[in-house]
């Protein structure tokens, strides 16, 4: 199993209108590309950084699935939410395999 793991560090500002908008816009249309079976939003409780930090990470069976969505969706899909919310958060994702879990 792969996670494609998205990290967004907010501005208390924009916290409710940023949880609207990234649930109705953002999730819903990685999911729509169907290379991701399911997905989970967390939130950072103990951030070292200003602001509130999320995470949101899809799973896949298949690095070839994360692979393709990230060639083909992800520079566009990624960079709407830097338009709707510019200058007031910051995005960065990393790519983690599952290696044991219970």
């Amino acid at each position: 199993m792969f996670i494609y793991n998205i990290t967004i560090l907010i501005e208390e500002s924009i916290e409710q209108e940023w949880l609207s908008w990234v649930k109705i816009n953002f999730i819903q249309t990685v999911m729509e590309t169907g290379f991701f079976q399911s997905y989970q939003m967390l939130q950072v409780t103990d951030s070292p950084n200003e602001g509130l930090t999320y995470c949101v990470q899809f799973r896949t069976n298949e690095i070839s699935s994360l692979q393709s969505y990230q060639s083909l969706y992800a520079p566009q899909i990624e960079s709407e939410q830097q338009l709707a919310f510019a200058n007031q958060l910051v995005t960065f994702s990393s790519t983690m395999k599952i290696i044991d879990e219970q």
